[in-house]
């Protein structure tokens, strides 16, 4: 009989609200955008749109006019798979804001649980057969009954601020009421997140972002938005930014700020789980190169909402140039040497292989060859700290030749001192006889 071992439960999604406190700071394009750059990174995300104007809805193509998705399970307090629609992202789906969301807030109020309605459908996602990493809501620009369902909802709360001092007034009292909202909930809450997005280089402009980083220096991200009309909420386009090419200026922006959310998730390089700040540089870096990749395959893909048919063509074009320009080039010897890049450890290994192989023939040809064994032998047994060593050696290689070196030494040391008076002698020039005794030719060395 075979045991089944137990099925491990499905990880929740990260669940980001993203709220503008008024209209025009481009909480919307944040959310749609940030989405966008997750998936892109390989990440699968729900987008959620509370915004009763449904503008997150159109700019991912969604143009039903039927009960959305999000009215939906607010009021059940629970997520079925036809309150999600796909998209043309592959790795995006989209909970539509439906034309009665705008009304929905009267009913709630009834309900005595009211500001944990999205709390609850949330809960429920991970017995959908979908797979979420990120959920992002769209919240509207007012502190709502729709706002403040997000707002106990999220494991992070994302603020995109302008430099505006009339909105950093009313930041403290904006998290005191998530802070008493979320009292007795056992949803974590990670953080607030202040996103700044800059109106215009003016001196004070720039003076009050300053002091925005000096109060809220935890909460404020690193990544800036820089100023376009295109946020405002009147001009909030039909398509993401981003569809047209992460390399315009706030389409990079958009593309460090997914970079920099997704290093939040993640332990440092330093002991206590920070980072520092070169290594979080590079892994935003990289995260990005990834964005930049992921995006560049939608735009060519027919069947994204990224399509791009004149990026397309310039691809196919670019692509068949590339072939034609190898094929005419004539073959390059060692050309991959040339472009070989090896690595800190891959140099190390081939230092230690030049060192080590020269060395093992030399041992290896002193192994086989018994005159240099010999030779050793004997350079080892002079100095007396490797006496042991080198006659060990030397017996082993010529017995004989062994017992000759130690009869000859016994020699010396017996007739040591007639050695000497015969060398002084000589010195002197006084002929004399040197009589020294031998030791028998059978002793035992």
């Amino acid at each position: 009989m075979t045991r089944k071992m137990p099925e491990q439960p499905r990880p929740s999604p990260e669940i980001i609200a993203v709220f503008g406190q008024r209209a025009g700071v481009g909480a919307t394009t944040t959310a749609v955008n940030l989405s966008l750059a997750l998936a892109a990174a390989g990440r699968s995300v729900l987008l959620m749109d509370l915004d009763p104007e449904g503008q997150a809805g159109l700019a991912m193509g969604y143009e039903g006019q039927e009960r959305g998705g999000t009215e939906r399970a607010l009021i059940e307090a629970t997520f079925t798979r036809e309150m999600i629609t796909a998209t043309k992202i592959t790795e995006i789906y989209l909970a539509p804001a439906g034309s009665g969301l705008e009304h929905l807030e009267n009913e709630l109020a009834l309900m005595e649980d009211s500001h944990t309605r999205l709390y609850q459908a949330l809960a429920t996602l991970p017995a959908l057969s979908l797979e979420f990493d990120h959920v992002v809501l769209d919240c509207p620009p007012a502190l709502d009954l729709l706002t403040r369902n997000a707002l106990v909802a999220a494991h992070r709360v994302l603020l995109p601020l302008t430099d505006d001092g009339a909105i950093l007034e009313g930041l403290p009292t904006l998290i005191k009421t998530v802070s008493r909202l979320r009292a007795s909930l056992p949803q974590p809450l990670y953080g607030f997140y202040l996103l700044i997005g800059m109106r215009a280089a003016t001196p004070s402009s720039q003076d009050l972002t300053a002091q925005m980083r000096q109060d809220y220096g935890r909460m404020s991200l690193l990544t800036e938005i820089p100023f376009d009309t295109r946020l405002k909420k009147a001009d909030t386009p039909n398509q993401p930014l981003l569809m047209q090419g992460p390399t315009r200026e706030i389409g990079r922006a958009y593309l460090s700020l997914a970079a920099e959310w997704l290093t939040l998730g993640e332990l440092g390089d330093q002991r206590d789980g920070t980072w520092r700040f070169k290594a979080r540089e590079e892994r935003m870096a990289r995260y990005r190169d990834k964005m930049t990749k992921g995006i560049e395959g939608w735009r060519i893909d027919p069947l994204s909402r990224l399509y791009d048919a004149e990026e397309a063509m310039r691809q196919q074009d670019a692509q068949a140039l590339a072939e034609l320009y190898q094929a005419a080039q004539p073959p390059r010897r060692f050309a991959w040497l040339l472009a070989w890049r090896p690595s800190r450890t891959t140099l190390l290994t081939l230092a230690l292989a030049v060192v080590a192989v020269p060395a093992f023939l030399w041992l290896r040809a002193w192994a086989l060859d018994a005159e240099r064994r010999l030779e050793l032998g004997a350079w080892l047994i002079g100095p007396q700290q490797h006496w042991e060593a080198g006659s060990l050696l030397l017996s082993r290689a010529d017995e004989t030749a062994y017992r000759e070196l130690i009869l000859a030494a016994r020699l010396v040391e017996r007739n040591r001192e007639k050695l000497m008076a015969c060398g002084e002698q000589a010195r002197a020039g006084a002929p004399a006889p040197c009589l020294i005794d031998l030791p028998p030719r059978d002793a035992q060395p």
